[in-house]
């Protein structure tokens, strides 16, 4: 395995064995956002719900991957009449897939811990500066930017591969939708729950 295959692993393995993987996302997004009481209201944003069940944590995030799969494939039979779901919904799921790690991270004690310090500290900053808590804080903020950077990367070269786009304005126009989609679906789902 290469960087190649790290960075796009649609040219590598078989779309059916991505289609399995996608498929287990799915299914381990809603299982960590029904303990961690998180769900994706749009592919790149997860939103904190207090109580939620596990039937609102699965209809959410299916909703919110189906958006992006049904509007990405749109636009992916617009720029190529070839394009396929498959493809499509593949690049997608992957994508969140990398995300799903970031889900359960503030159920880690000494993160929960830092940030109930850092609440307490912004509050109250006659304190002693909480050196260790703003380092760990610091990390978690450092991880979570490059998670969010790999699945993007993730969900470009999935698209690229999926409807073979070379022109720059085909490139800024996927930008474009998945930002204005990522941005609808969050103001349509946050109204749920």
């Amino acid at each position: 395995m290469n960087w190649k295959t790290i960075f796009n692993p649609f040219e590598k393995f078989d779309e059916k064995l991505l289609l399995l993987v996608g498929i287990f996302t799915i299914v381990v997004s809603i299982a960590i956002g029904y303990w961690t009481e998180t769900t994706y209201t749009s592919i790149y944003k997860i939103d904190n719900v207090e109580n939620i069940s596990l039937q609102t944590a699965a209809i959410i995030t299916t909703a919110s991957f189906a958006s992006a799969i049904i509007i990405l494939f749109i636009l992916g039979k617009i720029l190529n009449n070839r394009t396929r779901l498959i493809d499509i919904v593949n690049t997608v799921l992957l994508s969140q897939l990398v995300l799903a790690v970031l889900q359960p991270i503030n159920k880690i004690p000494f993160i929960e811990n830092a940030q109930k310090t850092m609440i307490s500290y912004t509050r109250h900053p006659t304190e002693s500066t909480p050196i260790l808590d703003i380092s760990i804080m610091m990390a978690v903020a450092m991880f979570s930017i490059l998670v969010l950077i790999y699945s993007i990367v993730i969900y470009y070269n999935g698209f690229k591969t999926a409807t073979n786009i070379k022109k720059w304005q085909h490139i800024v126009l996927f930008a474009v939708v998945s930002l204005v989609t990522t941005l609808a679906c969050q103001i349509i789902m946050s109204n749920f729950i």
